[in-house]
């Protein structure tokens, strides 16, 4: 799959220029689990806006973040997480856009996870990305849950 945007490595990202101007860093960051046996590694995957463009609809976004997550998994066994917290109230849409992608995409090779939890001060929405083959496939589902039961150290 070749990505329709221009990436560029930046230290644990990647970062693209939409056709509207906009500029997007895909990154990620090592998450502490509750994984004791260092067998694999969690990482938080994050997507941010860094300069806004113009407002469109542009499939070439979802292309491109795909295209950065096979990336991800032809070079790791490990698995992603996605926290999408309520700090701006966007989390409900974060989550339809990425249930979204997901069906779009062409990851039936990748299984998808989702919980929610609270804290005392946020809803947090999460997903667990992860290889159907993965040799630790039970053991990365079990530290997710985990997670979710201590709320992600929240």
């Amino acid at each position: 799959m070749q990505s329709p945007y221009n990436i560029v490595d930046v230290e644990n990202s990647y970062r693209f220029e939409t056709n509207f101007g906009a500029v997007y860093e895909l990154t990620f960051l090592l998450y502490p689990t509750v994984n004791t046996n260092g067998d694999y590694l969690m990482y938080m995957f994050n997507i941010e806006v860094i300069k806004k463009g113009k407002p469109c609809k542009d499939d070439k976004i979802r292309i491109t973040v795909e295209h950065v997550l096979s990336i991800f998994f032809r070079e790791n066994v490990n698995a992603i997480l996605i926290v999408m917290d309520s700090t701006d109230n966007k989390q409900n849409a974060r989550q339809r856009l990425f249930d979204n992608w997901y069906k779009q995409s062409n990851y039936n090779h990748v299984e998808k996870y989702e919980a929610a939890c609270e804290t005392n001060e946020l809803q947090l929405l999460t997903m667990l990305l992860l290889e159907k083959g993965n040799p630790f496939k039970s053991q990365i589902i079990e530290d997710y849950f985990d997670l979710v039961k201590i709320n992600f150290y929240s």
